[in-house]
């Protein structure tokens, strides 16, 4: 992944991506996520080109949940996967508080987002 940047002096720079720049970019995505709805690592992860597991340590590493509304990220499976903030629990509570129906610890289909729908 290329970041374009436009510097001071007008000139357009291309340049890799950095960890700092894919983790804005990802904080960006999942800030489009919906309340009441919920989007998976992977998702976000393909469009990007990235593991999905560099998705979730950018979730783990968010230092403004709620803001950037790292609960609305889930597992390809429904499952909650992790929350830094007060664990499974505090997530499910965040996801029921704006509607997500999660029954055994999985969010149902009908609440789950592609990265297609996202981006429309």
């Amino acid at each position: 992944m290329f970041v374009i940047e436009i510097k001071n002096d007008e000139r357009i720079v291309v340049r890799r991506a950095s960890t700092e720049d894919l983790k804005e970019i990802v904080y960006a995505l999942v800030s489009l996520v919906p309340m009441g709805k919920v989007i998976s690592y992977k998702a976000i992860a393909s469009l990007l080109g990235i593991h999905p597991r560099l998705v979730a340590r950018f979730m783990a590493l968010n230092d403004k949940p709620i803001i950037i509304p790292c609960h609305r990220v889930v597992m390809s499976n429904g499952s909650l996967g992790g929350y830094s903030r007060g664990g499974k629990v505090v997530k499910e509570k965040l996801l029921r508080l704006e509607c997500v129906n999660v029954v055994n610890g999985k969010v149902l289909k009908e609440h789950i987002i592609s990265g297609d729908e996202l981006l429309n």
